[in-house]
């Protein structure tokens, strides 16, 4: 699909350039450039789903594979400038002056979106509840790192940076923690293993899509559970010395949660751990908040929109099937190397206690 996209829009800006009268020179430039990155794109877009490509390296894999991808959204972008030119000029032809601002606007939303993806943000909220024993209990949360591809440490250091300074009881990792081989990522499995230890509470995880793609599979389990964490592949937990409970779901599209639940439950705060943000069928009334990512945000303007369609909920928090549902935009990046409009984020989540009347 990404391939077929990334010809159609490059087919689209050669003859662009084409009309505009650049010379035959730079137009088989982009034509090689092009057709190289479309191939590097069949050829390694793939094994992260079990495929049988032994061309190069996992790790070389998915390096080219994101470099692809992302070449494939600056040619999309690049197409919305041209087309934006030729609406502002009411498709009266191309010249080499309109051809320099549609590459100028095209660069100008590109560094945009790179610089986006690099600044993670922390997003705090509060939710008040009187079934909390503390007074307060601070949770951060992290999903969609997606280390590996082009993800650098200087990014996830950004994200680590905001868990050890908000110093939470609980940190947690959502998912799609781990996208590429981890063999080159001992400073990521460093800060992961040094923010699970910290937590006086302990650290907690569950696997998203990208964790059962990965063709290292169960070393990816152990890797999570090296770093610090438990994690929870469908089962029910309780922080010590609280009275919350914990539903960590692996990820698939259906989960029962009334499986998990114990009759004690009804007085205790339960908060569901899930990667994808639907709610799991019967989970009306058991449950009080529910933590995912997934979506991204969309990752692109305005793909947000369709995402929150698609999950039945907005980005952020809101009300599901009787609970609190929270939708991080996750603190990486998926593929290309971009965000537009949808700043990544670690998300800090007070729970402070309500005295009953």
């Amino acid at each position: 699909m990404f391939e077929i996209l990334s010809i159609a829009t490059q087919y689209y800006i050669y003859k662009k350039l084409k009309a505009a009268g650049l010379s035959k020179f730079i137009r088989a430039v982009f034509v090689c450039w092009a057709a190289f990155w479309v191939f590097a794109g069949f050829v390694c877009g793939y094994d992260f789903i079990h495929a049988e490509y032994d061309w190069f390296t996992l790790h070389t894999n998915e390096i080219l594979r994101a470099a692809s991808r992302t070449w494939v959204i600056i040619t999309l972008i690049a197409f919305f400038a041209f087309f934006a030119i030729d609406v502002l000029t009411r498709f009266s032809g191309f010249t080499k002056r309109k051809t320099f601002f549609a590459v100028l606007l095209a660069i100008f939303v590109t560094l945009y979106g790179m610089t986006e993806a690099y600044f993670v943000r922390e997003r705090h909220i509060t939710i008040v509840t009187d079934k909390i024993s503390l007074p307060k209990m601070r949770i951060a949360y992290i999903t969609d790192s997606h280390i590996g591809g082009l993800a650098t440490h200087w990014h996830f250091e950004r994200a680590m940076k905001i868990v050890r300074d908000s110093s939470p009881d609980v940190f947690m990792s959502l998912g799609d923690t781990i996208d590429g081989d981890m063999s080159f990522r001992q400073r990521e499995k460093d800060l992961l293993k040094s923010a699970a230890q910290n937590a006086p509470m302990g650290a907690y995880a569950v696997n998203g899509n990208h964790e059962h793609y990965l063709i290292l599979d169960q070393d990816v389990e152990n890797i999570i559970r090296d770093c610090g964490f438990r994690l929870l592949n469908n089962e029910r937990t309780e922080i010590p010395n609280t009275n919350i409970t914990l539903i960590g779901l692996d990820d698939t599209k259906n989960g029962w949660l009334k499986i998990f639940l114990k009759p004690e439950d009804r007085e205790r705060f339960v908060l569901v751990l899930k990667h994808r943000p639907g709610v799991p069928f019967d989970a009306k009334g058991n449950f009080d908040l529910q933590i995912s990512g997934h979506t991204h945000g969309g990752q692109f303007f305005p793909l947000g929109f369709f995402k929150s369609m698609a999950a039945g909920a907005p980005q952020g928090l809101s009300r599901k099937a009787g609970g609190l549902l929270y939708i991080s935009n996750g603190s990486g990046f998926n593929g290309a190397m971009m965000r537009i409009f949808t700043p990544p984020e670690v998300t800090i989540i007070d729970l402070v206690r309500k005295e009953r009347s």
